[in-house]
């Protein structure tokens, strides 16, 4: 900036008996110097960055709120999924039970699995103890729905059987392990279970859910811990999660599975 410290003009003006008097007119002007407009830029520099500091940090926390916020609704959901697979476990049976351990919850290695009727099938022949394979009656979609790996349960008079699909051949059923008892085709019936299985992949750190034995989907991103327990005394699923790198944040479902009580 340029400072003008003076600035002088000089100019006649008439006088009275016509002689010219000299009237000197001084301008003045101050302007800032050097040091001034250095200290000036110094300070307005400070000012500007720590305001840009103070919304970084805003911004950072803001970010790190939300991302919690957005990781907890997430477990919500899929502990909410949970929930509905541990309600709809034993149902679609008519109450029936197969003579096997904490039937139809079970627990094993950090991974639950569930098992509900998916529809019933009906027998095109009788059944006899130690036969490895069954008749049945086709229906419309039978193909895609009887594969190998899928469960059954077969009932008749108090007698129930749980046995796996291995081979299909039209209406011919082969299954692993073999009847320990005979059913009768009038009086049997028999139900094709869908079976959930929930588990953690800890190479991805991605819980699954897999659903008669498809490809396992994912249920919930950045999972570290995964710890399902089913009391059959009790009737009580707890599952707990723990999310973060550092297994830094807990979730739990504590779920009576009334479908799933057995009957005294």
């Amino acid at each position: 900036m340029v400072s003008i410290r003076h600035y002088r003009n000089n100019f006649f003006l008439p006088g009275t008996h016509g002689q010219r008097q000299t009237a000197r007119i001084k301008f003045h002007f101050e302007g800032f110097s050097l040091l001034e407009n250095l200290l000036s830029l110094t300070l307005s520099l400070f000012i500007l960055v720590s305001a840009l500091e103070v919304i970084t940090q805003v911004k950072k926390v803001y970010n790190r709120l939300q991302t919690q916020q957005e990781a907890s609704l997430a477990a919500s959901i899929a502990l909410e999924k949970i929930r509905e697979d541990l309600d709809k476990a034993g149902t679609g049976v008519n109450g029936c039970r197969p003579p096997v351990d904490r039937w139809p919850i079970k627990v094993e290695n950090s991974k639950i699995t569930l098992f509900s009727g998916e529809l019933e099938i009906k027998l095109a022949s009788d059944v006899e103890a130690g036969q490895n394979w069954a008749l049945i009656v086709p229906w419309a979609g039978s193909d895609s729905k009887l594969r190998s790996g899928r469960v059954m349960l077969i009932t008749s008079q108090g007698q129930t059987d749980l046995v796996e699909i291995v081979n299909v051949s039209n209406n011919l059923v082969t299954l692993s392990p073999a009847f320990s008892s005979s059913f009768r085709r009038a009086e049997s019936i028999a139900y094709l279970l869908e079976e959930v299985e929930i588990y953690l992949d800890s190479k991805q750190s991605i819980m699954r859910r897999k659903v008669n034995k498809t490809s396992g989907q994912p249920l919930l991103e950045e999972v570290y811990g995964f710890q399902p327990t089913y009391d059959p005394e009790m009737n009580l699923a707890w599952i707990k999660l723990q999310t973060g790198s550092k297994k830094e944040k807990t979730h739990e479902l504590f779920f009576y599975p009334k479908n799933a009580f057995k009957k005294s």
